[in-house]
């Protein structure tokens, strides 16, 4: 079972995990209200900011999908987002496992789509029940 900062509870799913947290509680938080709205049928798209150079972005499409976006600023777009180093690759991964626990299985990878306004952004698909 999993208990989000904001006390809500949810299913996880394996062991515990002894990692260092790098991903911001708001975040964590806007994946859990979108995993609970999952269960009652009505998700609700959400953006979260995960630091100052780094977006997420999730609007469900309707079809047993949803749109995962990030949005970075770098100086350089490599052609999938985990390239862009460790740091940024254990925040998508603890985002990633998040969105497991909740059912949703994230893509393989988040790939390099276009800039906007210096903002790089990198989408891909979740699949849920």
């Amino acid at each position: 079972m999993l208990v989000s900062s904001s006390g809500r509870i949810g299913f996880a799913s394996g062991a515990p995990r002894l990692a260092v947290n790098h991903v911001p509680d708001a975040a964590l938080d806007a994946v859990d209200d979108f995993g609970e709205e999952l269960l009652t049928g009505a998700p609700s798209p959400f953006a979260v900011r995960l630091r100052s150079d780094l977006r997420l972005h999730v609007r469900p499409c309707g079809d047993g999908t949803a749109r995962c976006r990030y949005e970075t600023v770098h100086t350089q777009s490599p052609p999938t987002l985990r390239d862009r180093g460790s740091f940024v690759t254990t925040i998508v991964d603890g985002i990633d496992d998040r969105f497991r626990e909740w059912g949703l299985e994230p893509p393989d990878a988040y790939t390099y789509v276009e800039t906007v306004d210096d903002w790089h952004r990198y989408d891909g698909t979740l699949r849920h029940p």
